[in-house]
């Protein structure tokens, strides 16, 4: 019978829920499965009750599968809820009962939000009845449970109601589980792979992780507002335990929920019910249906072939024109139902759309735009970012720290611009692959209140003056070494030997630690371009740790790490650590060193180079001096010049002529035993008085 009343049919809302009752069952248990057992197998634990943010966080290694439940039962219910319309039997015994579309589609809706919601909501149950009964090791209060329960009954209507949607444009259950995945990951797939394809076809596109934001104090970059994973309902939720939905996105997702529920209702009163089994129910949906495959597969293919073909342009068009035609093929495959798709019509087809996607792809990497060639006037600038890449995170810095509006670094940055752009159009920007690479993002914010972006890779050597002049600035350096961090109120400071992981001094008094920070930005700020590019060997490793009140009570440990090298050329520095009495506890000396033995590094004795392959240093030792003399170096003066004029290990199939390999034994603090580092020596490190020790390179 039909109620006019609820408007649907009882007798049909029964036999839904037995013929698929399981699918409740199987949601009852998945839910079941990751969040109150993991909770109940950690009683008994002896460790401080942690306090969870929500019931989607960190209680156990079963939190990705709480969201592959979420993602999976929600769609199976909606497939399997409309097979009755997919299939040619079935459609035809459920249309000819005496009951109206709307009865039939209200009936299935009914049972599919009694199958996924009566579990949801006494998975709180158990779960709030655990909490009062049972010590767990977490602290999570009735709130948290309610918050859960009506974020995962909102994402499993907007997911059913969505699912449903889809079975009623297309006519096979398994293409609507295909396309409904496809469509949850859509905008996140399309915004990676046209910054992809953007990336490589438009000099100086920056590809932007998260939004940029302006606010009454400034302006900040924020990495964790991306629009485009709120967009994406699958990127969205797998990341529901690290960040959680809004009300405003709840009410967002209920909107659009219903919003597929009133299309549903329209378009299921025109389907036809020969449609079943068909792929498209509606033939409008066609044009957009190929066409969103053949983007995708462009995208896709081109990608891969750009990437496995060296970078090369011409792979990558090729990879393009591949993709539409495989995809093309693919769909009208899907659509007809058979792999004999060839004729003429199909044929023109594929032209017509290869060409209005080609178009659409060359129009904005075109000059037309004039993307290339756009470069801010200095007036126009308000602030400027600089900096080896666009990630600010706003949570972890101090607001604008990292936007400048010092005219001189605006002009400096400008000018490396425009002779970035220049060059580009000269054709000399690509350089040799042996040549060093330079990378600089430019953030602008300009006069009108938008937020101008670039990223440029190019040779370093062409553009140093330029360079220089933009990295040697206070803003760069504060941008590139994290200068901000350093408050003079850290908990701790830990500096660590690079020769010697047991060698380790831990600074933890305020007045060293002020001192300490106060002498470490005066060296950063004094490097000079050289030792920004290629530095000197780090005696050690400096890992700073601020107090949670440096920046925000709530920002998390790593965010508040900082580390630095400490290069031989920190003289002052250096100078502070000897006057305190912490140098001879990190640095080693020539009372340290047990030996000292050297061999010429020649590159044509080497193995046969193989890219990827990497020789490490005891290895590449034990090469060569099967090959040439070893010399034992017994001054510890010249010991001392090793020490001084070090480098770090590095594995090149093309070295230098005179450069020398050095095993240096250093005795443990312990007092027994001792570990052994290598050092490379180039002809300029190499003093006369060490030449005369070193055998002669061949």
């Amino acid at each position: 019978m039909t109620s006019n009343r609820f408007f649907y049919s009882g007798g049909v809302v029964r036999q839904s829920l037995r013929q698929h009752g399981w699918i409740g069952l199987l949601y009852l248990a998945g839910l079941l499965f990751t969040v109150p057992l993991p909770l109940f197998m950690s009683t008994g634990n002896e460790q401080v009750p942690t306090v969870l943010r929500s019931l989607f966080d960190g209680t156990s290694a079963g939190d990705g599968l709480q969201n592959i439940v979420f993602l999976t039962v929600p769609v199976l219910a909606g497939v399997m809820l409309l097979r009755f319309i997919q299939r040619k039997g079935s459609s035809d015994l459920y249309h000819s009962l005496p009951l109206r579309r709307e009865h039939l589609l209200t009936a299935h809706l009914i049972s599919g939000l009694i199958l996924l919601l009566v579990p949801i909501w006494l998975t709180a149950g158990v779960t709030a009845l655990l909490n009062t009964s049972v010590e767990l090791p977490f602290i999570f209060h009735i709130n948290d449970i309610g918050s859960w329960a009506l974020v995962v009954s909102f994402i499993s209507i907007f997911l059913f109601a969505f699912t449903v949607f889809v079975g009623i444009c297309v006519g096979q259950s398994l293409l609507q589980s295909v396309v409904v995945y496809a469509l949850l990951l859509l905008p996140f797939f399309l915004y990676s792979m046209i910054s992809r394809f953007l990336g490589h076809n438009l000099y100086g596109y920056s590809q932007i992780t998260g939004t940029i934001v302006q606010n009454n104090n400034g302006v900040e970059l924020r990495s964790s507002n991306n629009i485009w994973y709120s967009l994406s309902p699958f990127a969205r939720i797998m990341e529901l335990a690290s960040s959680a939905f809004s009300y405003v996105e709840l009410l967002i997702y209920i909107g659009v929920s219903l919003l597929f529920v009133i299309l549903s209702y329209v378009l299921y009163r025109k389907r036809l019910v020969e449609k079943a089994t068909q792929a498209m129910a509606f033939t409008f949906f066609q044009p957009l249906f190929k066409a969103g495959v053949m983007v995708c597969a462009m995208l896709l293919i081109g990608e891969y072939f750009y990437s496995t073909g060296g970078q090369r342009k011409d792979w990558a068009i090729f990879g393009y024109v591949l993709g539409a035609i495989l995809g093309y093929i693919a769909v009208e495959m899907v659509i007809r139902k058979t792999w004999q798709i060839v004729r003429i019509r199909a044929l023109l087809e594929l032209v017509a759309y290869g060409a209005v996607l080609g178009l659409a792809m060359y129009i904005p990497t075109s000059s037309w735009i004039g993307f290339e060639e756009r470069i801010p006037t200095a007036h126009s600038v308000e602030q400027v970012y600089a900096g080896p890449n666009l990630y600010l995170d706003g949570g972890a810095t101090r607001k604008n720290l990292y936007f400048s509006q010092e005219k001189d670094f605006i002009a400096a940055v400008l000018n490396l611009q425009r002779e970035l752009v220049r060059a580009h159009s000269a054709g000399e920007t690509s350089g040799s692959n042996k040549e060093p690479q330079q990378r600089i993002s430019i953030a602008y914010c300009l006069d009108d209140g938008t937020i101008m972006t670039r990223s440029y890779t190019f040779p370093e050597q062409p553009f140093r003056a330029a360079l220089a002049k933009v990295m040697l600035s206070e803003p760069y350096k504060t941008v590139s070494y994290s200068l901000d961090k350093l408050y003079g109120t850290a908990e701790t400071i830990s500096i660590q030997s690079a020769d010697d992981n047991e060698r380790r001094v831990v600074l933890t008094d305020p007045k060293d630690i002020r001192e300490f920070e106060a002498v470490l930005k005066e060296e950063v700020l004094d490097m000079s371009y050289s030792e920004m590019q290629a530095g000197s060997y780090a005696l050690g490793n400096i890992e700073i740790l601020n107090k949670p009140s440096s920046v925000s009570a709530e920002e998390p440990e790593w965010t508040r790490n900082v580390s630095y090298n400490w290069h031989l050329s920190f003289h002052k520095l250096n100078a502070w650590l000897e006057r305190k009495g912490y140098a001879d506890k990190v640095i080693i000396s020539t009372k340290d060193i047990l030996s000292v033995r050297a061999i010429p590094m020649i590159s044509q004795e080497k193995e046969p180079y193989q890219p990827g392959k990497y020789i490490d240093e005891v290895n590449l030792f034990r090469i060569l001096q099967q090959k040439y003399k070893v010399t034992t170096i017994e001054d510890p003066k010249l010991w001392n010049t090793v020490l001084d004029n070090r480098n770090n290990y590095s594995y090149d199939p093309q070295v230098e002529k005179g450069t020398y390999l050095f095993q240096v034994k250093i005795k443990s603090i312990s007092g027994s035993g001792f570990h052994t580092v290598y050092y490379l020596l180039t002809p300029k490190d190499i003093t006369p008085e060490l030449a005369k020790a070193l055998p002669t390179a061949p």
